[in-house]
């Protein structure tokens, strides 16, 4: 296997891998987005709200901010100790962290309640952007409320996802033939992503531009002379992961190998108890 980073910055990474079927690389993409836990804010006690905005309302925007977890899964337990422990109703320290808001209406104007007005009891479990919105208030209006955060998993809900996207998509292989190619440019005009272009009255490919292509086939169907191809190369595959900032992309990776890993051994043993295999 093959593995080849095309582009990487705090929130994104984009990987060409060669050399691994399908199915795998798809196992690991499901992972990352259902199987790695991260914190997200679980439960919310409104002590005072006498904003515009009904309580579940400003619960659900708050359930949605991403919050650091990078340190999070070696200090709390894990969403099934937690259920198992009943935790739930205690809000135990072992499992949660507390963040207060406490925010009022000022005498002229408005203010706008941002997540970085939120105050944790952990440093390490925090608002990953400071600027969102969460509410304005106006004079008389307060906001006063107590939230949860635990560890949870995409599966459960969506806000425990690491990920915001995670796609993979097959690597095109684009054959010309450049005998019957009469440089019509029929096909260079036709291409959306800029694919093709023109070299000494003959379409070759854009190498640059080449994993830009969505097999829309737009210039097989142009090409009179049908010198255009277009199919997929076996077992290469682009990677894209979009993280929310909860955990980094390296750590994130390495979790969801981690949990496949763990999962098809549990399979193996299982299937030895069953005397399926030796």
């Amino acid at each position: 296997m093959n593995i080849e980073i095309l582009e990487k910055t705090p929130f994104t990474l984009k990987l060409y891998v060669k050399d691994l079927p399908i199915h795998v690389l798809n196992a690991i993409r499901r992972a990352v987005m259902s199987e790695v836990p991260v914190m997200a804010i679980d439960y919310v006690i409104f002590i005072e709200n006498s904003s515009v905005f009904y309580d579940e309302y400003i619960a659900h925007r708050l359930g949605l901010i991403p919050l650091t977890s990078e340190n999070a899964s070696d200090k709390y337990k894990s969403p099934e100790e937690c259920a198992e422990a009943g935790e739930k109703k205690v809000f135990s320290t072992d499992c949660f962290v507390k963040l207060d808001l406490e925010a009022e209406g000022p005498e002229n104007g408005m203010l706008t309640i941002y997540s970085r007005d939120l105050a944790s009891s952990d440093s390490d479990v925090k608002p990953v952007f400071d600027n969102i919105p969460l509410a304005k208030l106006v004079k008389g209006q307060k906001i006063k409320l107590e939230a949860f955060a635990r560890l949870g998993r995409g599966k459960e809900h969506i806000k425990w996802s690491p990920v915001s996207a995670a796609t993979h998509k097959y690597v095109p292989n684009i054959i010309i033939n450049s005998e019957n190619c009469n440089g019509c440019g029929k096909c260079i005009d036709a291409c959306p992503r800029g694919v093709l272009k023109l070299v000494d009255g003959k379409a070759v490919i854009n190498e640059s531009n080449l994993l830009l292509c969505s097999f829309c086939r737009l210039c097989e169907q142009v090409c009179e002379p049908r010198a255009i191809r277009v199919s997929h190369r076996e077992d290469e595959y682009v990677l894209y992961l979009d993280f929310t900032g909860a955990l980094s992309p390296r750590k994130t990776l390495i979790e969801a190998s981690n949990i496949l890993i763990k999962k098809l051994d549990e399979f193996e043993e299982k299937l030895k108890n069953l005397g399926v295999i030796q």
